[in-house]
């Protein structure tokens, strides 16, 4: 599955956004066609976003989920004093109703064997939402399909938990591994719709995510060739100081993988808050993909979307100049949309890998600007449109500075040498 289009209206901070994505596959020489970077400032709206894509396209069992509350999701115009019940759908007060729709294209790989003539919906777009439809072309046309039978098959696919189709996962911000002695599966599954779980810590901030030790040393015995599938594409996507072992060890918690970091043996509780945060969703990513997967099936080769919200939490900087890269050429065919705060992820991307929100009319509408980003200093990035700062010093060396240099233009020629003098640390910025 892919995202071709977003369009949300009324949720939190964006009015009515609309606009297509990157996806695998599509035409053009984009160095990166599987990457989608929401920037933006604080509140403009880019998790909403993320949210919005999971709403988009499992909506319809989203609401049966327990755990997900969708109260505070809906946009409150200013000066509205009203109660509104997003599950019951009244308010006290004359409200839009929030929507997002998602126009997406599934492939014939995805789809479950024996659905015979239907597998013709593969060739084309569907718009999802409160309604489902085929987008109409002459050739989708020709097929016959009647939006009724359309709405079954793709109804039947949202809610088999076991289909590969609408595969998505997505990570909130707070992004926490359970301990794999408190992990109860039978638990989660029948709180949690498993479509759900996937992408439930973006609506849940206490959701665990599924950790390694839980589920990889028994795959390493039941499915030998996954297991080193999974292995290698965890050393693919960790920074070359870091790899994982290739067998599972006894250790004093239980059998787990042991991690060599720098030519040091190390478990996973061990590691640096970083690499836990990172390998933590990479890991439940790819539990989730192979649950997804069918059998006998390439987890390079599986296609999906995933949302991370600040893929940049925790990483230093050397990683996050080449994160999503990584991630884009050890997954081909999976869609990543996400949201960052860091200029080094910005520089490791051309301008139509981002889309920027900004302010207007008192809501968040989504631009794409032309400067380029791909190679560019971080400090180049700050102070380009993307990030919009006039200086990346502190702002009372900037302020200073920015005193003194006008005082220079107007002929003080002190002040042009205590310019130089801030500068170059050799006065103090209280200096009068």
């Amino acid at each position: 599955m892919q995202i071709l289009r977003l369009k949300i209206e009324n949720l939190r901070s964006l009015a009515s956004v609309e606009f297509e994505l990157n996806h695998p596959g599509m035409s053009g020489d984009l160095r990166y066609p599987n990457v989608n970077v929401i920037l933006g400032g604080n509140g403009s709206g880019k998790t909403s976003i993320l949210r919005s894509a999971a709403l988009a396209v499992l909506g319809p069992l989203m609401s049966r989920s327990s755990g997900y509350v969708p109260e505070g999701l809906i946009r409150r115009p200013l000066g509205f004093e009203g109660h509104f019940d997003l599950r019951r759908g009244t308010s006290s007060a004359l409200l839009p109703p929030a929507t997002a729709q998602a126009e997406i294209r599934i492939d014939k790989s995805e789809l479950p064997k024996g659905l015979g003539r239907w597998s013709a919906v593969a060739a084309a777009p569907l718009r999802i939402g409160s309604q489902i439809e085929l987008l109409g072309t002459s050739e989708s046309m020709e097929w016959g399909i009647n939006p009724s039978d359309l709405a079954k098959i793709v109804e039947m696919l949202q809610y088999d938990d076991s289909s590969t189709s609408f595969f998505m996962v997505g990570y909130g911000a707070t992004r926490r591994v359970e301990a794999s002695s408190r992990v109860d599966e039978s638990a989660r599954i029948k709180s949690r719709r498993r479509r759900y779980e996937r992408v439930a810590s973006l609506f849940e901030d206490h959701l665990g995510l599924m950790p390694l030790s839980y589920w990889l040393p028994d795959y390493e015995k039941r499915n030998k060739g996954r297991y080193v599938q999974v292995i290698n594409l965890i050393n693919r996507l960790l920074p070359k100081a870091c790899r994982i072992r290739e067998s599972s060890s006894e250790t004093s918690v239980g059998v787990e993988h042991l991690f060599e970091m720098n030519g040091v043996t190390l478990p996973f509780r061990a590691l640096s808050d970083g690499y836990r945060a990172y390998i933590g969703w990479i890991g439940d990513m790819l539990f989730h993909l192979c649950m997804g997967a069918s059998s006998g099936a390439k987890l390079v080769e599986t296609r999906g979307v995933v949302l991370i919200d600040e893929i940049d939490l925790h990483l230093h900087p050397e990683w996050q100049r080449v994160v999503l890269p990584t991630l884009s050429a050890a997954l081909p065919n999976v869609q990543f949309i996400v949201t960052t705060h860091s200029p080094l992820v910005v520089g490791s991307l051309e301008a139509a890998n981002l889309f920027l929100l900004v302010e207007q009319d008192g809501a968040s509408v989504i631009k794409r600007l032309p400067e380029k980003v791909y190679g560019r200093s971080a400090e180049q990035i700050l102070l380009s449109p993307y990030f919009g700062l006039e200086s990346t010093r502190a702002p009372a060396i900037s302020d200073r500075l920015t005193s003194l240099a006008n005082a220079a233009v107007n002929g003080d020629l002190k002040a042009s040498l205590r310019y130089l003098r801030v500068l170059s640390g050799a006065e103090p910025v209280t200096a009068a």
